[in-house]
């Protein structure tokens, strides 16, 4: 084991409940749906781990291109206003153990996320990882996002290494299939999406959070 690939919405944060609010505030403002709340099936199928672009040209196909933007810079600065006070109260359990050994072995990390940049970096700023990381892949700075591999695919250039040498870690479909199309052989995180549409997307395996037994057993054996 060379390296460990992370998301962080959802991943190292269990942060969709906060996108989730989120997103029914804006979406009724904008008089979606007639103005009516989404509700979280609507939200894990048509939402969760797509990229903003991908979102609007779902939701909003009237839009023009700066119309979209403008979407989805005010959703995201009312993500980071609402999510400021409470993301350290939601890291998932068992990541700072998880950090500390990676650290320990001397393994490469990368965030890899769907996520604007300032969202990324306010999250990773929250527990003080942001330069801990090797490299931050943003989606939507690549040639193109989650769910296609790019985003992976950079991650392992930047590092120099190969898919069979990483482990990622996901929590949604879209980035779950990015990374397993990328060749990385990876966990799904049970914070949000069920147990099926996980191993449906290509998980190896799924687990509740960092402090699974089966992880740590097969991490332990990645390097010995």
């Amino acid at each position: 084991l060379k390296a460990v690939l992370f998301d962080i919405d959802g991943t190292l944060f269990n942060s969709d409940g906060v996108h989730f609010e989120v997103f029914q505030k804006v979406l009724a403002e904008y008089s979606f749906n007639r103005g009516r709340a989404i509700d979280e099936a609507f939200f894990l199928q048509r939402i969760s781990g797509r990229s903003n672009a991908a979102i609007v040209a779902d939701l909003f196909p009237q839009f023009t291109a700066e119309q979209g933007a403008a979407f989805a810079e005010y959703k995201e600065a009312c993500f980071r206003e609402r999510a400021a006070s409470l993301l350290p109260s939601l890291v998932t359990p068992g990541l700072h153990d998880l950090l500390s050994w990676i650290d320990a072995h001397g393994v490469a990390k990368a965030a890899v996320t769907n996520a604007p940049r300032k969202n990324a970096e306010q999250m990773l700023s929250c527990i003080d990882r942001l330069e801990w990381f090797d490299t931050v892949v943003i989606g939507d700075e690549c040639a193109a996002a989650k769910p296609n591999p790019e985003p992976y695919l950079e991650a392992m250039r930047r590092l120099r290494v190969a898919a069979g040498e990483c482990l990622a870690f996901e929590d949604s479909p879209s980035g779950a299939a990015a990374a397993v199309g990328a060749g990385v052989l990876t966990y799904g995180l049970l914070t949000s999406q069920s147990e099926g549409a996980l191993l449906d997307a290509g998980c190896h395996a799924v687990i509740r959070d960092f402090e699974d037994a089966a992880l740590w057993r097969e991490l332990r054996s990645a390097v010995d």
